[in-house]
């Protein structure tokens, strides 16, 4: 339900002038919104569908909005028109948002009027897609660059540490085992434990008691936080989230023979098998992240097993503790 009645015609000639193929003003947004109208939508589907068949096109895309509310608002709003003129446009043409020059939200500062205007005209978006060279923009408008597009999965972080409070191997060629790790957020100070069930030599493990194997766990982590459970600083090569870096093998090579604290002398590498990463033209892409970091563990850490030169297995959260 609008709260301004529609008016008759709401794509109409643009203000400002260029050798735009295809160019139009999108006005009579409702107020407050930025949904595109039918009447927008069937001139957008038309022009991209021309342009799908040109070999290279631009967009230039102003955002508008009226006087109501403050500035910032109208700032804001004017920025979501745009937004989801180009999101549309994107799903007829998936090449649309690589072929935008301009995107430019003026809000409510491009004309003069009374703090109650309300004019359909800037409850607008303009648009000129180009084919061939683009003219350099009018000089009222300032270009602005394209705001990428957020990266799927929340916060990402590159500064971490990881504390190896021990393991078990067993095993004289073929075995398997666990190994135990902590992982701190640098910047949020938050605190994951794992265990990690690895093969070695080619042998898999399977570890039907792994919920009686987490309690035990626990036990030793609790113990650890009040001895000298020792961490190591990392950076991962590409910012990661928590549930990227919860998704990576966890190998260890050279495990050190014997029984006891202090026998153990290990490399430790963790590998991502996919984080998101952006393309050329700044789109997330889902990409293979190889060794996302490495580190050396001797003398601090306890560790059980012969004969376990190289062993790798996934990463499974223990629950809180």
């Amino acid at each position: 339900m609008r709260k301004t009645p529609a008016i008759g015609l709401q794509v109409v000639a643009p203000f400002l002038r260029s050798n735009a193929l295809c160019q139009a003003r999108l006005i009579d947004f409702d107020t407050g919104s930025s949904i595109l109208t039918d009447q927008h939508m069937g001139w957008l589907r038309q022009t991209m569908r021309t342009m799908k068949a040109k070999s290279v096109y631009r967009i230039r895309l102003i955002g508008y909005a009226s006087k109501l509310d403050d500035p910032d608002k109208n700032w804001h709003l004017s920025f979501a028109r745009i937004d989801n003129t180009l999101k549309f446009m994107q799903t007829v043409d998936h090449n649309a948002m690589d072929r935008t020059e301009t995107f430019r939200p003026l809000g409510e500062a491009a004309y003069m009027a009374g703090s109650d205007d309300n004019s359909p005209d800037y409850r607008a978006v303009e648009v000129h897609v180009f084919v061939g060279m683009v003219p350099p923009p009018p000089a009222q408008i300032v270009p602005s660059p394209r705001p990428l597009p957020a990266m799927p999965g929340g916060p990402r972080y590159t500064d971490w540490q990881v504390a190896s409070p021990g393991g078990i191997f067993v095993g004289a060629g073929p075995g398997g085992g666990f190994n135990i790790f902590v992982v701190k957020n640098v910047k949020t100070k938050e605190e994951r434990a794992y265990i990690s069930p690895c093969g070695g030599a080619g042998a898999s493990l399977n570890l039907p008691g792994l919920k009686f194997l987490g309690t035990v766990i626990r036990n030793i982590l609790t113990g650890a936080q009040y001895g000298d459970m020792n961490y190591t600083s990392v950076s991962t090569k590409l910012p990661v989230t928590w549930a990227e870096l919860q998704d990576c093998l966890v190998r260890v090579s050279g495990i050190g023979a014997g029984m006891g604290r202090g026998k153990a002398a290990a490399i430790v590498t963790f590998t991502a098998s996919a984080v998101y990463q952006r393309s050329s033209s700044g789109n997330p892409l889902k990409l293979p992240g190889g060794d996302l970091f490495q580190f050396k563990t001797s003398g601090k850490d306890w560790q059980l097993g012969i004969g376990a030169s190289v062993a790798a297995g996934p990463l499974i959260r223990v629950d809180q503790w």
